[in-house]
């Protein structure tokens, strides 16, 4: 009930007051900025940014220049790759989509409470022939009054939704399954039951796969509805208009987005159908898959040689995690899921009977596996040596706030200048926590639990 409670003060706008968040922001903004200017300001002045000799002259080694060397050229490699493609990247346009097809959207929910109202509503607002459109909510066995409101959705409208219940909490994947075996739709549409989307976002995010006869799957742009919360939620909206609208965006030119996100997706009905059932019944080191069922439902789509495809004008908001606990049990959950579905998809990306493009999906898989494999060497290289002290830990910070502002280039063409400093703040998460949570994700790969429930 707590969690209930929580999510439906969130669909408020708060009203400003002397100590609230949207008056202080300003200088926050200022002091990050400040804060970033002065790290860098100093590592220069210590000669330490780019004094390669600085660690060199005390462990010259073999193994120390091939890995300054291949990482250096690896992430050069990948930006000067993504940042090609990523300016290839086009939305699909609409406008030239003449007939709109019949749809199934499917809304799994477990105590949410009032917010699956908001979000039933929010799909029926959108501007979509209400005579093609069919929501299904499905209560995955709640202990609140969850089913209440989506019965007050259906009295609402009685054509356009449907409900059903699970007996008990058996996950979403099984919820998921549970409402496409009720569809009699060509498509098929999942939306998260904290998610509110945009007028146009259901036309949007089916054009590519009325206009792509080879796209079995499309994801939308994910936005924070409680971005404005506090500095957390703040630099989660820039992680998410980094993950998204580059991340996505360069997949999605060579048709092989890895995720298609929980939060708002749409699928083939005539791709699902074949693999739903071993997608349901998925297992990996023989236990039972309960989390990451977007990025594993990607793969299976991908394995049949359809398209994945990023659709940035289809944009749905999305409630995140408030507290540094949660927000970090969160992303531990999805490195889970990355690990898992990277290995997952490397198990046939290089299978030549696959269908599909094999070439730059191989190249941006590898060059993601290597960045990855390479920070975790070179964090455990210097942990476990006796080479880290005040000034290389001034050196990392200093390098991570340089590449927080490469990054706000990237963030300029994404999403203009109002959350800028925030990305400061991501850049400085990333080289702090992320492989934390990618060692502790590791070490739990079978875990079952949601995490943040």
């Amino acid at each position: 009930m707590q969690r209930t409670a929580e999510k439906q003060r969130l669909l408020v706008i708060p009203q400003k007051n002397t100590y609230s968040w949207d008056l202080w922001e300003p200088v926050v903004k200022l002091v990050i900025l400040i804060i970033a200017v002065i790290i860098i300001g100093v590592a220069l002045k210590r000669n330490l940014l780019f004094n390669l000799e600085y660690h060199m002259g005390r462990n010259m080694n073999l193994f120390y220049r091939y890995l300054l060397v291949s990482s250096g050229l690896i992430f050069v490699f990948s930006m000067v790759f993504r940042t090609y493609l990523w300016f290839k990247y086009r939305p699909y346009d609409a406008g030239k989509v003449y007939a709109w097809p019949r749809v199934t959207v499917a809304v799994p929910a477990y105590n949410e409470g009032k917010t699956v109202y908001d979000t039933v509503i929010s799909i029926i607002k959108c501007d979509y022939p209400k005579n093609k459109l069919e929501i299904i909510a499905v209560d995955d066995g709640s202990s609140d009054d969850t089913y209440q409101f989506m019965r007050k959705a259906k009295a609402e409208f009685p054509g356009l939704v449907k409900l059903m219940k699970l007996p008990k909490n058996s996950g979403k994947r099984v919820a998921l399954h549970t409402a496409f075996r009720e569809t009699r739709s060509p498509f098929f549409i999942t939306v998260d039951s904290d998610t509110s989307l945009d007028p146009r976002a259901l036309k949007e995010i089916l054009t590519p796969l009325i206009l792509n006869k080879k796209s079995g799957a499309v994801t939308g742009r994910v936005k924070i509805w409680n971005s404005s919360a506090n500095i957390l939620t703040r630099m989660l909206n820039a992680y998410f208009a980094m993950a998204f609208d580059f991340g996505r965006a360069v997949q999605s030119t060579f048709s092989s987005v890895l995720c298609t996100s929980g939060a708002f997706s749409a699928y083939r009905v005539s791709i699902l159908t074949p693999i739903i059932d071993q997608w349901l019944k998925q297992r990996f080191l023989r236990r039972e898959c309960t989390y990451g069922e977007d990025r594993s439902l990607a793969n299976h789509i991908l394995r049949t040689g359809s398209g994945t495809i990023y659709q940035r004008s289809a944009v749905a908001f999305t409630i995140v995690p408030e507290t540094l606990k949660l927000v970090l049990k969160m992303l531990t959950r999805w490195a889970r899921s990355n690990i898992r579905e990277s290995i997952v998809f490397s198990g046939f990306m290089f299978n030549v009977r696959r269908k599909g493009n094999r070439v730059l999906p191989c190249i941006e898989f590898m060059v993601t596996v290597s960045l990855m494999v390479l920070h975790f060497v070179w964090f455990y290289y210097f942990f476990f040596s006796r080479l880290v002290d005040l000034n290389f830990m001034l050196r990392l910070l200093a390098f991570s706030m340089l590449f927080g502002f490469v990054y706000m280039l990237y963030y300029l063409r994404i999403d203009g200048t109002r959350d800028l400093p925030y990305i400061l703040v991501f850049s400085f998460f990333c080289s702090v926590c992320m492989i934390w949570i990618f060692t502790v994700a590791g070490l739990t790969l079978t875990k079952r639990g949601w995490s943040t429930r």
